[in-house]
């Protein structure tokens, strides 16, 4: 095999390689609120979400949602997938501070973030891309602020 060959299918398999290794939920999805459930809290009027590649192994993720009573909430974070805490940024109403996010890739499909407030961990969601890559639902767990279980199962379609 010629040198030449051989940079050329280097090359390819390297770039098929971080295809492979790119996270599905990359785009930007839109909350289908037909098809979510929320308990115990009302379910928001509407939610858009924009992840986008960050790094060599992360995502910047903006979250855009009108909540029941019609005040606006942005989240804003970058997170690497090595479990790793990295600031997360909320505005609106119910924003907590000092929270930060840990994701883990569990498989192509499926991530895992943790939520933390001061350091204590505050819930988690499980974020699985239908294989089609056209739906993302993301089950969402953790304790109110007055100690009730959360158990939201939002459904996303890709725009």
């Amino acid at each position: 095999m010629t040198t030449k060959v051989m940079c050329v299918t280097a090359a390819a398999l390297s770039f098929g390689i971080s295809l492979f290794a790119a996270d599905v939920s990359v785009g930007t999805w839109k909350l289908n609120l037909e098809k979510s459930t929320y308990s115990p809290e009302l379910p928001p009027m509407s939610s858009i979400i924009v992840i986008e590649p960050s790094g060599d192994n992360g995502v910047k993720v903006s979250v855009e949602t009108i909540n029941a009573k019609g005040a606006k909430i942005r989240i804003a974070y970058s997170a690497n997938f090595d479990g790793k805490e990295y600031p997360f940024s909320q505005s609106g109403p119910g924003a907590a501070a000092n929270q930060t996010v840990a994701f883990k890739q569990i498989d192509p499909q499926t991530v895992e973030r943790t939520n933390y407030v001061d350091g204590k961990p505050a819930g988690k969601e499980s974020w699985v891309v239908s294989k089609d890559g056209k739906v993302r639902t993301v089950t969402q767990t953790g304790m109110t602020s007055d100690g009730k279980p959360i158990h939201n199962v939002l459904v996303q379609d890709r725009r």
